[in-house]
């Protein structure tokens, strides 16, 4: 049976139209996450870099943001690492110090949320997330006098709170 050129056309835009609003309603997704986040515009930019998150539900974005995290947390205690090897400074040393178990702490936080997650313990993801949201902060915190916190490693640290900070949107939209 043939198809009529009508016929082909009005299939071919239906298609057509059908895709547009698969994908408007993903795009929707990460806006509305996003517009929830701590940081809309470092939401937006690690969500969508990542090409997971194109064809991805929440628990995907969850997935997502779970690896984008623990890598960067990762990162941060790298740097906490060669700060600690390079100060001088014995403040600076024990500052350093406590900051390297901060961080060892938000990372083994970060990498017992996958499981949280395939189970469906949305209120343990997000206990776990605020846990590994406050240790960037509690490094943060050892800061408030002379000497001063490295630059590199602030930005990491607020780079850290504002990538967790997604876990916690998505996990209070999973909850419900």
């Amino acid at each position: 049976m043939a198809l009529s050129y009508n016929s082909a056309s009005f299939l071919i835009v239906s298609l057509l139209s059908i895709s547009f609003t698969l994908t408007i309603v993903k795009a929707d997704l990460i806006d509305d996450v996003c517009s929830n986040a701590q940081k809309p515009a470092l939401c937006l930019s690690a969500l969508r870099a990542d090409s997971r998150s194109k064809d991805a539900n929440l628990e995907g974005l969850a997935t997502i943001s779970i690896d984008i995290s623990l890598k960067n947390a990762q990162s941060a205690r790298d740097l906490v690492n060669t700060l600690l090897k390079q100060a001088t400074d014995p403040k600076l040393k024990t500052r350093y110090d406590s900051c390297l178990e901060n961080y060892n702490d938000a990372v083994d936080d970060l990498r017992g949320l996958p499981a949280l997650l395939k189970s469906k313990d949305y209120g343990g993801l997000n206990i776990h997330a605020s846990a590994a949201l406050d240790d960037p902060s509690t490094c943060d915190d050892n800061f408030s006098e002379p000497p001063a916190q490295s630059p590199q490693l602030k930005a990491a640290s607020d780079n850290l709170q504002g990538l967790v900070g997604i876990i916690l949107v998505i996990s209070n939209l999973l909850k419900g």
